[in-house]
């Protein structure tokens, strides 16, 4: 009887060990964070895109993703579902509006499992004979011809409407076209050309308000962008000599000037100014070695669409 005992208490030791040794496993669902929204853009054509980014070790799961939109809190609304798997932006179909306005981004993954983000922004509607900036037009002299630098500020109405700019031209009363967008408070337009009327208005885009037009007409009547009468002279000082440098040129937010110097007419320039002055006035410091030739030139950058520059040509003097 003992021994039948301990047999049966054996056998159920057995059963006990293989049934809490058992591994169960299950074909779990992968963990999955949110693509994160980075941007929202406004395009030259007052259109909306989307940008986005997601972690490089969840992409093989990712079967593709879709936009949805809700307005002033409103339910989502699909807006795209044709969003392929390996795309991180999408230009949708539709202006910036007024109200509230958000986009959620939706991501499916093999198992059918979603992920979302949501951005939001915020328009306030504009009456529709408010001006939102008031603008003016200047001819400035380019490389080899004249452009039109436009500058412009808010107008007291429009405190709460600030965004990206675009900017709008008509030529020889055309129909107007945008140009550029853009978040400084001007522009330079390069591509006017000589003997056409020109007619400009700035559009605020999260919005579209716009500001008064203004008529220009391109002429050769206008004032240097580019450095001219480059001149140089020594400065006596009580131990050592400086130099000053002056020329003429236009001053505007948009051109920089930088001073370049050489020792040798086969030598390599050095830039004076690394972040650039606008100024046209700037005075060489640095300590001359004596019997020493110096070589100068002003170089200016100019911030415009496409980016131009321009320079002076080499001024020498000597230090004996």
């Amino acid at each position: 009887m003992k021994h039948k005992f301990l047999k049966i208490l054996l056998f159920l030791s057995i059963c006990l060990i293989l049934a809490c040794g058992r591994t169960i496993i299950d074909d779990a669902i992968p963990s999955l964070t949110p693509p994160a929204l980075t941007s929202i853009d406004i395009l030259p054509n007052n259109k909306v895109k989307i940008n986005w980014y997601f972690d490089e070790y969840q992409e093989p799961l990712v079967t593709g993703f879709r936009i949805e939109r809700s307005e002033n809190n409103g339910k989502f609304q699909v807006l795209s579902v044709d969003i392929t798997p390996n795309q991180r932006s999408i230009e949708l179909a539709e202006p910036f509006r007024s109200g509230k306005v958000s986009f959620r981004l939706l991501c499916k993954t093999i198992k059918d499992t979603v992920a979302s983000a949501v951005v939001s922004y915020f328009a306030q509607a504009v009456p529709n004979n408010a001006f939102c900036s008031s603008i003016s037009a200047t001819l400035l002299q380019g490389i080899d011809k004249p452009n039109v630098y436009l500058s412009w500020k808010l107008a007291t109405n429009s405190v709460n409407y600030v965004g990206n700019y675009v900017v709008q031209r008509s030529v020889n009363k055309a129909p107007f076209q945008t140009i550029a967008t853009t978040r400084n408070p001007y522009f330079l337009d390069t591509n006017a050309e000589v003997g056409l009327n020109y007619n400009y208005i700035v559009r605020l885009a999260t919005n579209n308000c716009p500001s008064n037009e203004i008529p220009i007409t391109v002429n050769n009547q206008s004032v240097g962008l580019c450095p001219q009468n480059f001149k140089l002279n020594f400065i006596s000082g009580r131990d050592k000599k400086s130099v000053l440098l002056n020329w003429d040129a236009q001053l505007a937010d948009f051109a920089t000037f930088y001073v370049f110097r050489k020792t040798s007419e086969s030598g390599v320039f050095e830039k004076l100014t690394p972040v650039g002055i606008r100024t046209t006035v700037f005075e060489d410091k640095t300590e001359l070695k004596a019997k020493t030739t110096y070589f100068y030139k002003i170089n200016t950058q100019i911030d415009s669409q496409p980016p131009i520059n321009c320079e002076t040509s080499v001024l020498e003097i000597k230090n004996y």
